[in-house]
């Protein structure tokens, strides 16, 4: 994928369940998938962020969709700087994910817990994204990030 797109890979940035993330020559980051599954969730939602013209949103800001291979499960997306919202790979269009309810007290209590005085910021923001028919259950500090 890098050498047909002619970028260097410079540095491992993450790794998790979903894959690994690694950031590039190009001001960019290449998110190569385990599973073709969550490459296919995180693809359609950045798709649905695109055709939304969503660079940024309540505040914060989102990664654009730069490139994409199917056949290998890889994403390049721009790099973005704090505050920002990542991995759409647990994310579905329409319909909220099986097992979470946004809803939920306890769910709540636990976010609110997580991000403390932000929680307001990031409920406005999946509030933004479920009205874009993005449902993003996977909330924690490194995935929607405040400050530096």
């Amino acid at each position: 994928f890098c050498e047909q797109r002619q970028i260097e890979i410079l540095e491992l940035r993450g790794y998790g369940l979903d894959g690994f993330v690694w950031q590039t020559s190009e001001d960019s980051m290449v998110k190569v998938f385990r599973h073709e599954n969550d490459f296919q969730r995180e693809l359609e939602a950045y798709r649905r962020l695109e055709s939304h013209q969503v660079d940024q949103l309540q505040g914060f800001f989102v990664p654009l969709l730069l490139h994409y291979d199917e056949n290998l499960f890889v994403l390049e997306l721009s790099y973005v700087r704090p505050p920002y919202i990542l991995d759409f790979a647990a994310a579905t269009l329409d319909q909220v994910p099986p097992g979470f309810d946004p809803e939920d007290p306890t769910w709540i209590a636990e976010k609110q817990r997580v991000f403390g005085v932000h929680w307001a910021e990031v409920a406005r923001l999946l509030d933004a994204l479920r009205h874009l028919g993005i449902y993003y259950p996977d909330v924690h500090a490194e995935n929607i990030r405040i400050g530096p």
